[in-house]
């Protein structure tokens, strides 16, 4: 239970901030973490990248950007895309790729990009062209002549494309031809690979960066998480496993993403899989399994990725899905997380307004003390 509003006033000075929460964690609590050493691993940095990319035309590697993106999209986007055929790929008249049908039975399961894929139809776009407005227009314009109904279009450019005029060409294509078009420069590539850890992306396709040796020799907890979370997201992947036992689905994908977490697989595939449990129990979950799922989630923010802002963004909207709970040990959640508040305030990760901790503990106080 955090201390009294009054005691937070007196006695919480903040601190500069010191150990971080994961190094905390994984000193006291190491069976939590990873217990292998080291990771197979990509060499590449911004600046190398971003050179590669700015003379992708001077080296002729456009069809190799084109894989490169599709793949690159797969993985950020929607994993359900045909590659184009034929030699030039979708050239200027046609995309570069598109989405495929896929049933909501399995575009519900999936933890990677964005479920509403499988329902709907995009198209895809990519090119290394220096005038990127006019190549988009270009391309947009030629999707569309194609008389197919797609409903979103997505044009990946090489080249840096400032946010204004981006933006405004955006809503000009999506205006004139009544369908959403998205475009994503050269930024949003270096963030994907080098923040979201894509490197062998880059690596494999487009021959930028170098392989780290793989001297990894995994520990025996991460072995069995490994064929745990194997042997789940196979069953996971049959949408009749699980038929009559959908709640047991909640329970299964809500597990595969501690696993992952625990493995320290990149976050960007954690916070995948909790986005996928979050979807499954708000579908087809108890009220407790959809408090769990983002208690473990912000569980997850706070002591992998030391991400307080989240913690502190995500905190009014979990504590309102608790406003009418009766039961402790649901209320026991809410405690616990207020606690990290303290203790995020405790250590200067967070102000004390800026955590807005004696409103938030005074209500956690208050309705504490009702059910007491």
């Amino acid at each position: 239970m955090p201390s009294t509003p009054n005691q937070q006033t007196n006695s919480m000075k903040p601190h500069h901030p010191g150990i971080t929460p994961s190094e905390f964690l994984r000193t006291f609590r190491p069976e939590y973490y990873s217990d292998s050493v080291p990771k197979t691993d990509y060499a590449l940095d911004q600046p190398t990248l971003e050179y590669h990319l700015d003379t992708i035309t001077h080296r002729n590697q456009t069809h190799e950007f084109e894989i490169f993106c599709r793949k690159l999209c797969e993985r950020a986007i929607c994993p359900n895309l045909r590659p184009a055929t034929g030699p030039e790929g979708g050239g200027d008249s046609k995309a570069d790729t598109e989405t495929y049908g896929v049933s909501p039975k399995i575009s519900q399961l999936t933890y990677i990009g964005e479920p509403s894929a499988g329902s709907e139809r995009w198209a895809f776009a990519f090119s290394a062209n220096a005038r990127w407005k006019q190549k988009v227009q270009r391309d947009v314009e030629g999707i569309i002549a194609t008389g197919r109904p797609y409903t979103r279009i997505i044009c990946v450019t090489s080249r840096f494309a400032r946010a204004k005029p981006r933006s405004q060409l955006e809503d000009l294509l999506s205006d004139m031809y009544n369908v959403q078009v998205e475009i994503h420069d050269r930024t949003w590539i270096v963030k994907e690979i080098i923040e979201n850890n894509r490197k062998d992306l880059a690596f494999n396709y487009l021959g930028v960066g170098s392989e780290v040796p793989d001297t990894r020799h995994q520990g025996p907890s991460d072995y069995s998480r490994q064929q745990q979370l194997d042997d789940i997201e196979a069953a996971l992947e049959d949408p009749e496993r699980f038929r009559g036992m959908r709640t047991q689905r909640v329970t299964e994908a809500l597990l595969a993403a501690k696993l992952a977490r625990a493995i320290e697989l990149p976050r960007i595939d954690v916070d995948g899989r909790f986005e996928r449990a979050k979807r499954l129990a708000s579908a087809d979950g108890t009220h407790r399994q959809q408090l769990e799922v983002h208690y473990e989630a912000l569980l997850s923010a706070f002591w992998w990725y030391d991400d307080f802002d989240l913690l502190n963004s995500s905190y009014d909207d979990f504590e309102a899905s608790l406003l009418a709970e009766e039961h402790i040990n649901n209320i026991e959640f809410l405690s616990t997380l207020a606690q990290l508040l303290v203790i995020s305030v405790l250590h200067g990760h967070l102000s004390l307004t800026g955590a807005r901790l004696i409103e938030r503990t005074d209500r956690l106080q208050a309705r504490l003390e009702h059910l007491s």
